[in-house]
């Protein structure tokens, strides 16, 4: 199967500077203030099943046609390395990791060892320095490493957890995030604290770090300013699914593994994007419904925009908007995607308090957006 993204995306082939920033003050030359420079971004459209790519720069605007997922794609996240983006198929859709070639939007599988195969339900993905990616298997308890080309991942570490959540590379070790909940009796409540599993590369179980009874259902991290950054997503109703809102933050020191008291997002929390600002955004819910999106400071360990004032975001006719996703450029500058089975997503360049600048359809169901390299 392929995927073309279209001649305008050959167009915009070259890879933007990644650490380019918006130059506020006067140029010293007669043309006065430099224009920001212009990055591009992949989003992923989990029920459009397709990824697309745009251009930010003073506005946001599309970067050439979408690139079809498959019939069997559901999945929610992905991550982009220099060459490729990537993202997995649940068991639902038969456990595959899809692989596109962002050069050409070709677009390439692969599957898991026996006995799980079809089974192995993979996690949110990672790439590593080396390109190569790093999934857990929610139902097979097991971490995998595959790379681009390859039609079967590796088994790395076995019994890592009951429901892996997330595989973060970092050094010579894997931090593997188990929300430890009950996914065989289909409760997906807490079977009890969540944790983080450190491995060796080759698999072996280094230690174990058992994460605050106030930070369950663990369900993302990120590395950034020395800690990983969790994202416990909270519990639900097991009959009604209504959010408990206890999801929280809780950081953990990579130097000595100390961790932080949980931080309470007063809601449940949807997922955490790192920011090209060295910050982390948020998006939590009480109700699945309206969301909030809160501004994270990993340096301090303490919300910058937190539950009690949380990012205002409002399109051009100053409604309101819910964000599904959020990151930030350098300068601070916000992209916030909105999800909706029933309509097109939305795709917003905001400034960093959440006023609109542009706006574009992102597509169908929209989960998540990434920045490239």
């Amino acid at each position: 199967m392929e995927g073309r993204w279209g001649a305008s995306w050959l167009a915009s082939l070259p890879v933007w500077l990644t650490t380019a920033v918006l130059v506020g003050c006067a140029d010293s030359g007669p043309t006065g203030p430099e224009p920001p420079q212009a990055f591009d971004l992949l989003v992923l459209n989990s029920t459009g099943q397709t990824m697309a790519r745009f251009t930010v720069a003073e506005e946001v605007r599309v970067a050439g046609s979408k690139v079809d997922l498959g019939p069997n794609f559901d999945g929610d996240a992905l991550d982009v390395s220099s060459l490729h983006a990537v993202s997995t198929i649940s068991s639902f859709g038969g456990s595959r990791v899809v692989f596109v070639e962002l050069e050409t939007g070709t677009v390439s599988t692969s599957g898991f060892p026996e006995p799980e195969g079809n089974l192995a339900n993979p996690s949110q993905p990672a790439f590593d320095e080396s390109g190569a990616v790093w999934v857990g298997g929610r139902g097979s308890d097991a971490v995998y490493r595959v790379t681009p080309g390859e039609a079967v991942a590796t088994r790395i570490g076995e019994a890592v957890g009951t429901f892996v959540e997330r595989v973060v590379p970092i050094g010579d070790e894997l931090w593997a995030v188990d929300a430890n909940i009950d996914d065989e009796g289909f409760t997906f409540q807490p079977l009890g604290p969540s944790r983080v599993v450190v491995l060796a590369r080759s698999g072996e179980v280094r230690r174990i770090i058992e994460l605050p009874a106030g930070a369950p259902n663990a369900r993302d991290a990120v590395l950034s300013a020395g800690r990983l950054v969790v994202l416990a997503g909270g519990t639900f109703d097991p009959v009604t699914f209504a959010p408990d809102g206890n999801g929280a933050i809780v950081t953990i020191d990579v130097a000595d593994e100390s961790l932080s008291v949980p931080v309470p997002l007063d809601g449940n929390g949807i997922g955490l994007e790192s920011g090209r600002d060295g910050l982390i955004y948020v998006t939590s819910t009480t109700d699945f419904v309206t969301i909030d999106l809160l501004r994270f400071d990993p340096a301090t360990g303490a919300f910058q925009r937190g539950p009690d004032n949380p990012i205002r975001i409002r399109d051009a006719a100053g409604s309101r908007v819910d964000c599904w996703t959020a990151t930030a450029l350098a300068d601070r500058r916000l992209l916030c995607a909105t999800f909706s089975f029933a309509e097109a997503g939305r795709l917003l360049l905001l400034d960093s308090e959440g006023r609109a600048l542009s706006e574009v359809p992102s597509g169908f169901g929209t989960t998540d957006i990434r920045l490239l390299e």
